[in-house]
Formats: structure tokens, C-alpha cells, sequence
């Protein structure tokens, strides 16, 4: 089967971290890193033993979230996602049943949302004008490579294991709202997404 074209469908879970982001918040010194909990899917066709190209999207299944405060003294909610549509290539260095191993690039675009919200314990002095919450988008381009490794326990599905690094490119300037919440990560940053995944083979 593995020289006959064929597609994939791809579905999994990973852990998404940003091991030296910036995270800086209004009248809250910066913090490095973040991590968050994610899924993704892909699609991929394969003409052959060695390629594969495809396309999926990942999003974070559990945001990073804190507080912060602002001059009036109003705590604000804060928390902040991903999601990434990307194209793949793979080559597969090791292309054999049960196990494969491959080589992969991807190309896309990210956004980030971050998301400010009034929280319930705001002091009762304080009238409290317009909307509750906003929501800022900041969109960015992602670059990376990946390494993978599939194991076939079915002839048609296979467990699976990635290693991904991506390179985010995002505005420099970080937007910022009327209420002075501004997007919490600009400039490039580097990310890495340990996953696993399930796979299911279909032939053409």
C-alpha cells in the first residue's frame, strides 16, 4: 500500500510552550514563558513512499489566564490563546511497516488572542462604563521544522509522536485598546509542541 497514493487523516493532542516569551501585562512586571494545551488536525496526500504535503489548524484547548490590575485599581482577567492554520511537507527518511520516520517543514499564519474581562470582586466605588470585556487579535506568521515517528498496529491506523519548533513573526508594536489592554506578545518568538497523535490511512 505504501506505493500507492493515498490520504491521511490526522488527529491529536500536544503540549504548545513558549520557553522564552515575554509576557508583560499592565502593572505587572514581565514573566518568561507559557505553556498551554492543544489540538491539532492535518490532511495530508501522499503520492509515494518518501513525500507527503498537507495542510491543518491548532488550537489551544486550554488558555493561559491571569489577573492584573489596572490604575484605578479595577482587576482585569486576562487570558490568552493560539491558533495556527499551516501547510507540511514531510520526507520520509524511514518508510517501512510497522514504523515510519519522518522529516517535515511547515508554513502559516498564527493569531493571538488575548482576552480582558472585569472580574466579580471589582470594588463597588467604582462605576463601571461601556463593555465588560475586549478582545485583542495580534496575526503573525509561523515558520518550522518537525521530526515524527508512526507506528501502523492496524494496516489502515497508526499511533504517533512529534517533535515540532516553530518561529512566530508578529508585529512589533503590540495593539492596544481604549481601557490601555494591550496584546501580550510581540516581535519573534520561539515555540515548541511535543505531541501525539492518531492517524487514519485511506487509499486512493
Amino acid at each position: 500500500m505504501l506505493d500507492q497514493p493515498y490520504t491521511l487523516a490526522q488527529l491529536g493532542v500536544g503540549v504548545l510552550s513558549l520557553p522564552s516569551a515575554s509576557v508583560c501585562l499592565a502593572a505587572l512586571p514581565c514573566t518568561k514563558g507559557d505553556t498551554s494545551i492543544e489540538a491539532n488536525f492535518w490532511q495530508f496526500y501522499r503520492a509515494n513512499r518518501l513525500f507527503a504535503i498537507g495542510a491543518g489548524a491548532s488550537v489551544a484547548l486550554k488558555p493561559t489566564t491571569d489577573t492584573t490590575t489596572t490604575e484605578t485599581g479595577q482587576l482585569r482577567n486576562h487570558s490568552r490563546s493560539y491558533f495556527l492554520v499551516e501547510g507540511q511537507a514531510r520526507f520520509y527518511a524511514v518508510h517501512s511497516i510497522p514504523f515510519e520516520a519522518y522529516l517535515g517543514a511547515t508554513v502559516g499564519g498564527i493569531v493571538l488572542s488575548d482576552r480582558y474581562t472585569n472580574a466579580d470582586s471589582a470594588p463597588v466605588t467604582i462605576a463601571i462604563i461601556g463593555p465588560r470585556n475586549s478582545t485583542l487579535r495580534t496575526e503573525g506568521l509561523s515558520l518550522g521544522g518537525l521530526v515524527g515517528l508512526s507506528w501502523f498496529f492496524l494496516p489502515n491506523w497508526a499511533l504517533g509522536a512529534t517533535f515540532r519548533y516553530l518561529r512566530w513573526f508578529l508585529p512589533h508594536e503590540p495593539a492596544t485598546t481604549v481601557f490601555l489592554d494591550r496584546a501580550s506578545l510581540t516581535d519573534q518568538q520561539s515555540a515548541v509542541d511535543l505531541g501525539i497523535s492518531a492517524t487514519y490511512r485511506i487509499a486512493l
